[in-house]
């Protein structure tokens, strides 16, 4: 796969918060043309993803990145949350953003934000012109994983433990120094919000841990016919090799495989998720958004 190296100038994403039903959403904009929507993983916030949003502008993208309710800048949604009350939120600030001509977007969703992007093109697939789950809490085998997390403590604390890990090797601490220091400025907000916003990050869990399988929903996503990839990390220790390719087969996706990263590789390394992206241009994503009218470059 070709590699991307970043030499343009600097570009900086706009901060601000938007109104949806009285509650504030965080959101962060940078870059002009096809609309992409990140939404980040669980513990974290959008501006996390700060230096591959940058990047992904230089595609031709106009990035939006949303803090998911709890998270960032963005209100929680009470103590006992479904995980649809999480994806009415978002949707309501996506339709706010429609206001100023951010239409049908391309989808990006991590770990969390994966199940999060899911639902949402099940629930309106015309506002979504394709989806790039990377490492999504979706699929057969992550269902019941979360069954067993559920029901079982000890379950749930041993993958709060290897979160935990997975999270202290994102920081490249001696392979490169100054990603060390850039990474460790921007994991300190969310660190500092999860502390003292605990609540929030129990609220989250519990909607995790309470929503219904994910399967009806990536097989509605399929009969819809929204594009997919589903790129999975092979050193990744909480989706499961099974899970990343089962929901690439429910539906129907391409499934890309990165050699030799975890779970948050797209932090650790800038320039990988452009590098992706860049690829699934050449294929049904790029013929979506042409279709739209939009100019995006696969190289």
């Amino acid at each position: 796969m070709e590699q991307i190296v970043a030499t343009r100038p600097r570009v900086l994403l706009e901060q601000r918060t938007l109104d949806v039903d009285g509650f504030e959403v965080g959101v962060a904009i940078a870059g002009h043309g096809a609309p992409l929507v990140l939404l980040h993983g669980f513990g974290v916030e959008s501006m996390l993803y700060a230096q591959t949003l940058a990047r992904l502008t230089h595609l031709g993208f106009q990035v939006v990145a949303i803090d998911v309710p709890g998270h960032g800048q963005s209100d929680g949604v009470g103590p006992l949350p479904s995980l649809s009350d999480y994806v009415h939120r978002i949707d309501g600030a996506l339709r706010a953003l429609r206001t100023e001509g951010i239409g049908p977007s391309v989808v990006v969703g991590h770990s969390l934000g994966g199940r999060l992007a899911l639902e949402l093109a099940a629930a309106d697939p015309a506002s979504v012109l394709g989806l790039v789950l990377l490492a999504p809490i979706t699929g057969a085998p992550w269902d019941r994983l979360q069954g067993l997390m559920r029901w079982s403590p000890p379950v749930l604390a041993g993958y709060g433990v290897l979160a935990a890990l997975d999270v202290a090797a994102t920081v490249p601490l001696r392979a490169n120094r100054a990603q060390t220091l850039k990474l460790s400025r921007r994991i300190i907000p969310s660190v500092q919000t999860m502390v003292l916003r605990p609540w929030n990050a129990w609220a989250t869990m519990t909607a995790v841990l309470r929503a219904p399988a994910s399967t009806a929903t990536l097989d509605a996503v399929r009969a819809a016919h929204v594009p997919a990839v589903v790129v999975h990390g092979a050193q990744d220790r909480l989706v499961s090799a099974r899970a990343a390719r089962a929901t690439a087969q429910c539906l129907d996706a391409a499934f890309v495989v990165m050699p030799g990263v975890g779970h948050n590789w797209m932090i650790r390394d800038p320039d990988a998720l452009p590098t992706v992206m860049a690829t699934a241009l050449d294929g049904p994503f790029g013929t979506a958004i042409e279709a739209r009218g939009y100019t995006v470059r696969s190289r």
